[in-house]
């Protein structure tokens, strides 16, 4: 499903060329559930914005589902981000104003579905993360554990092929987090998933973890 070969990312500073990623070989299957995890500073954050087509290698191949990434324009990828790639954060990023549906509603907006379609969408989403009873409350209405079932909800309702969580469970206590973790494993039943944690307790969760150091990585 993903195909990473030989990338590599390289910024240029006024202290020369930064080399973030070197040599990035990577193959993750349709349906894994892959962590990665680092030391701050190792180019997790730019292999996640590479992965989720927010930002592109300066060398290197990458292909998902077989198409040639590396080879798309700026509108090309926006598009296939679009239609294949889902994100999860740490902060949540949920619409203070907006009610559980609404924000799970919103990017199906993006898409010009019918109402309907919106709503059996939204619908099965919020039924999927157990929050059906939930779904007229607004983010402050609810637990740090419901706003990350809501934003996880709301990047399945669009269907995507890969979800990309980065650090979902840090703001979340231990019992929470179990529940997340459980809920990002059922979900890799049916979609590829790839977390960035810190917190390598919750490595027994994966299916491979890899461990960048200095843009380079080891499979752990």
């Amino acid at each position: 499903m993903i195909e990473l070969n030989n990338i590599c990312k390289t910024y240029r500073t006024r202290q020369g060329q930064l080399e973030v990623l070197k040599n990035i070989n990577l193959t993750i299957p349709a349906g894994a559930f892959v962590m990665l995890v680092g030391e701050s500073g190792s180019g997790k954050s730019t292999l996640c914005n590479i992965l989720g087509l927010l930002d592109t290698p300066t060398a290197g191949e990458y292909f998902m589902e077989d198409r040639a990434v590396h080879t798309l324009s700026s509108s090309g990828r926006t598009k296939l981000r679009r239609e294949k790639v889902s994100f999860v954060f740490q902060s949540f990023n949920l619409i203070p104003t907006m009610t559980a549906w609404d924000n799970i509603e919103l990017p199906l907006g993006y898409r010009n579905l019918p109402k309907e379609e919106r709503r059996m969408k939204t619908e099965a989403a919020l039924a999927s993360v157990g929050l059906t009873a939930r779904a007229k409350h607004l983010p402050g209405e609810l637990s740090g554990g419901e706003q990350q079932r809501v934003a996880i909800a709301r990047a399945l309702a669009v269907d995507p092929a890969l979800l990309i969580a980065d650090e979902p469970t840090g703001n979340l206590d231990k019992k929470t987090t179990a529940g997340i973790m459980e809920l990002l494993r059922e979900t890799c039943r049916q979609k590829t998933v790839f977390m960035v944690t810190h917190n390598e307790d919750l490595l027994p969760y994966a299916d491979r973890v890899l461990r960048l150091r200095q843009g380079s990585w080891a499979e752990l």
